[in-house]
């Protein structure tokens, strides 16, 4: 069994990222689907703010829009397994999974 290290992050969130990973490197279906989610420019633009660096307040001000519209848009961006993030210190930083 694979000896997982906590390095500030819950051994099963990294679990998650890793089988979200793999599942978008092995299914053909969910890359059409990202192309489909980015073609909404809301989307588009949150998805190239996701970097590990921004939470949903960093990237609703980038965007000069509302927390509410950021959370609704970055929903669809993790349930597609495009985003995910990392929980330090009560917040979550966004982050690309393919990259």
């Amino acid at each position: 069994m694979v000896h997982l290290e906590r390095r500030g992050i819950e051994s099963k969130r990294l679990l998650e990222k890793i089988l979200c990973v793999l599942k978008l490197a092995n299914n053909k279906a969910l890359l059409r689907e990202k192309d489909k989610i980015l073609k909404n420019e809301t989307k588009r633009q949150i998805y190239e703010l996701c970097d590990g660096k921004h939470t949903v307040s960093d990237i609703a001000s980038d965007l000069d829009t509302s927390q509410p519209n950021v959370s609704y848009h970055l929903s669809s961006l993790l349930e597609s397994g495009l985003v995910l993030y990392d929980e330090v210190g009560g917040k979550r930083y966004y982050f690309k999974s393919l990259e």
